[in-house]
């Protein structure tokens, strides 16, 4: 997930399991939705734009990079998901909710929230629970190609961000 009109997309992301036996990498999709506020995390975004991973192991580390199309960076960083937030996961709630009042009982999804400053907001949540924030972690610059092109963002997007700037620090 990025800020509103602060669009980023993601190309790589690596994902190991717990017992480091097994691992999953892939491109996530074209584009990373966005949160309904620019300079924050608001709203009910859950499961926006990943893919879901099923398996008897629950995550390690992560490993993600991705191009900031605002301020034309590229960020990358490795997360470890610490036993803390695997036991989050594993634990279960009686919980139902929505329409059809389904028994959803584990927050068993990590969300990212990546900045147009490298910033790595790391929440946890599931189909009943809103972002819980875990923890936050900066990300290291990534040199790109000499002749990357970074993709345009949108007019609205750059209609913003050339108003506003590009936020540093707030997330």
């Amino acid at each position: 997930m990025a800020p509103k009109y602060y669009i980023v997309r993601v190309d790589t992301v690596l994902i190991f399991g717990e017992k480091k036996k097994i691992g999953w990498k892939g491109m996530v999709g074209k584009t990373t939705v966005s949160s309904s506020a620019p300079l924050g995390w608001g709203g009910g975004e859950r499961y926006n734009s990943g893919y879901s991973i099923k398996s008897i192991e629950l995550p390690g580390s992560l490993y993600v990079r991705w191009h900031s199309l605002a301020n034309k960076k590229t960020y990358h960083q490795g997360i470890k998901v610490s036993e803390d937030i695997r036991n989050k996961m594993r634990e279960y709630h009686d919980i139902r909710c929505g329409y059809y009042d389904l028994l959803l009982p584990y927050k068993n999804n990590i969300l990212l929230g990546l900045a147009p400053d490298g910033m790595i907001s790391v929440f946890l949540n599931g189909g009943c629970f809103d972002n819980e924030l875990q923890f936050k972690v900066q990300a290291v610059e990534y040199k790109v190609a000499d002749d990357f092109v970074y993709p345009e963002l949108s007019e609205e997007a750059q209609a913003y961000v050339d108003e506003y700037g590009v936020p540093v620090g707030i997330w």
